[in-house]
């Protein structure tokens, strides 16, 4: 297989003067009729720029850190002991006078009742929760990477876009002035009305391919307009984004097509493996339930008179003898839980491993087809554009055929321009899996 770098993309927007006869030059133009009612920056924004502008003002980030926090708070909620419990009241009270003074056993009480957790589930408890909080982080940054790579596919789609409007724009000039010549051979009764008639319904689709290209740009910019605002709808830099990470990275994979050690560190993969640790933590606090829970009460008796006040103390404990049907299934849940997410983790690993060999195919695929515009098609549109413009003027070929050419090359140039943009996007998703 053919070595394929980034630079075979890079260098494919050098490539002079897709104009079709080869006379003008490639100028930039940005010019779109439908976002003229748009107060437009004076300065552009880079597409690093917006990504950071997109991840930083997404509203998700605020979610997965409320919802992180939240899950810290309940981990310091069920690992602090439960209130202690006071008992007032009065025992032993004759029922024939109601006197507190009457009987010896007679007395008004208080008591002091604390709870105690079983084993260690406090702490285990609040490490599940941290634990638990970890996953929304995770779950933060696996959305950067999406908004990232949004914004990306929508802003390579508006530069696709902008280099279309050029070659259509610029070709659109061409077939003016083709048109203008012909008025005056038709004039002097050297042109046919039908050649006039053609060149007029060439320069019309002109019209509406341009119209149909600013439509589609008008689109995209809304939907990138949810991710940087207002920036959306003004020009954007022409430049390449240089990911020389990405493309190094292909190269070092030519003959690899296990990716999991890269892969490991993505966040969907951390994510699964936090809630293994999770697991883990579940198992170990249902062990827990093994052990006894205690309950320690204190309480003091006052009696009226000479009587002497009594003081009195216990220790409850539960005794966990029968565990077959509650301690045994709930560790074996425990257990069954821990297994299911290592299988999940295998299995997500096992997709994006085949998803990113994908895609790498797909980009090599991409730039050999490249390659191949680049070296042939696009020379040899061109030059035979450019043998049919000669023989013209010579009275050897027709008109349509002429036009024809020009047409040719200019959906040669145009399918060209979609694959080389296909290509960076290729790339963009790459660096997702790269969790760039």
């Amino acid at each position: 297989m053919m070595k394929i770098t980034q630079s075979v993309l890079v260098q494919s927007l050098l490539i002079p003067k897709i104009a079709l006869n080869g006379l003008f030059s490639f100028t930039l133009l940005f010019s779109f009729t439908l976002l003229f009612s748009f107060n437009l920056f004076a300065q552009s924004i880079s597409l690093s720029d917006a990504e950071t502008l997109a991840v930083e003002s997404d509203p998700a980030q605020k979610a997965y850190l409320s919802q992180k926090t939240s899950l810290i708070s309940q981990g310091v909620a069920v690992s602090t002991l439960a209130d202690p419990m006071v008992k007032l009241g009065i025992a032993n009270v004759p029922t024939d006078s109601f006197r507190l003074d009457q009987e010896a056993m007679t007395q008004m009480t208080v008591g002091l009742a604390q709870q105690f957790s079983r084993g260690a589930q406090p702490e285990l408890a609040q490490k599940g929760f941290n634990q638990r909080s970890e996953i929304a982080v995770f779950q933060g940054l696996d959305r950067q990477l999406n908004v990232k790579k949004m914004v990306r596919g929508l802003w390579l789609n508006i530069l696709l876009i902008d280099k279309s409007l050029e070659i259509v724009k610029e070709n659109k000039t061409l077939f003016i002035s083709f048109y203008r010549d012909l008025e005056s051979k038709f004039a002097l009764g050297l042109a046919e009305n039908e050649d006039l008639i053609l060149a007029e319904i060439e320069i019309n689709k002109f019209d509406e391919k341009l119209s149909a290209l600013n439509q589609n740009s008008f689109n995209y910019r809304n939907l990138l307009r949810e991710y940087i605002g207002e920036h959306a709808y003004q020009e954007l830099p022409n430049e390449s984004p240089q990911w020389s990470e990405t493309s190094a990275y292909i190269n070092a994979q030519k003959n690899n097509n296990e990716h999991y050690l890269l892969l490991a560190n993505h966040p969907q993969a951390k994510m699964l493996s936090q809630s293994i640790l999770v697991a883990d933590n579940s198992i170990e606090f249902a062990k827990q339930a093994y052990k006894p829970q205690f309950k320690v009460e204190v309480g003091y008796g006052h009696r009226q008179g000479d009587r002497a006040d009594l003081l009195s103390g216990f220790v409850t404990m539960d005794i966990p003898l029968f565990t077959d049907k509650r301690q045994d299934q709930t560790l074996i849940s425990a257990q069954q839980i821990k297994g299911q997410k290592q299988a999940e983790h295998r299995l997500l690993l096992r997709r994006l491993n085949a998803s990113l060999n994908a895609e790498i195919s797909n980009f090599q695929q991409l730039t050999a087809r490249i390659t191949r515009y680049q070296e042939s098609l696009l020379k040899q549109a061109n030059l035979h554009t450019t043998l049919l413009e000669q023989s013209y003027q010579s009275n050897t070929r027709s008109f349509k055929e002429v036009i024809d050419a020009y047409i040719h090359e200019q959906n040669l140039s145009l399918e060209y321009q979609q694959l080389y943009f296909d290509g960076l996007k290729s790339l963009s998703n790459i660096r997702y899996f790269q969790a760039l």
